[in-house]
């Protein structure tokens, strides 16, 4: 008998997450991806060998969509928190020599950055996943890419967040070698 046929089975569903990026309310996000994991690699040639040595670990950038509401102010909240990591425009030379980018601002500027994906489980309890952002910062910001009279779609912003590393939790507790 097949798995899919076993009512106990349940997949992990994608459009179950939720995410939270300091004060930005939930509803406004449209779409993240999951953190992504790269191993670099070391050779050594000896004769007509090749041997492969694992190297450094490399997390690949996140990046998130929310849809730009009026009423949340989403755009100012995000500049602001552009803003308070350090950028100031060059409209002034005192300015231009204060604006200077610091990882420790850009970092508590933004907050906690946290992926939860959602899964329900045969026994009725809520499984749930967590990918914990350490260090994050903004690091492309990406406005409506265009406007036009042919569309009544929402606007919507995409942001890329670089990061250290991550910490990952499930609902028995933190993975060893991941934050426990």
């Amino acid at each position: 008998m097949a798995f899919w046929s076993d009512g106990v089975t349940e997949p992990r569903r994608n459009f179950k997450f939720l995410l939270t990026v300091g004060t930005l309310p939930l509803w406004i996000v449209k779409q993240v991806n999951l953190p992504a994991i790269t191993v670099a690699e070391g050779t050594h040639k000896f004769l007509n060998h090749t041997f492969y040595f694992p190297g450094t670990v490399e997390y690949n950038e996140v990046s998130f969509t929310v849809v730009d509401s009026i009423n949340e102010e989403v755009t100012k909240r995000i500049l602001e928190s552009f803003i308070n990591s350090g950028y100031n425009t060059p409209e002034q030379e005192t300015a231009s020599l204060d604006s200077l980018i610091t990882k420790g601002q850009a970092t508590r500027t933004l907050g906690a950055v946290r992926i939860e994906q959602l899964g329900s489980g045969h026994d009725g309890q809520t499984n749930k996943i967590a990918f914990v952002l350490r260090n994050a910062w903004i690091n492309n910001l990406e406005f409506a890419t265009g406007l036009n009279y042919d569309s009544s779609d929402p606007s919507e912003i995409s942001v890329k967040l670089r990061y250290d590393f991550f910490n990952f939790a499930d609902t028995a507790g933190t993975l060893p070698g991941f934050g426990g």
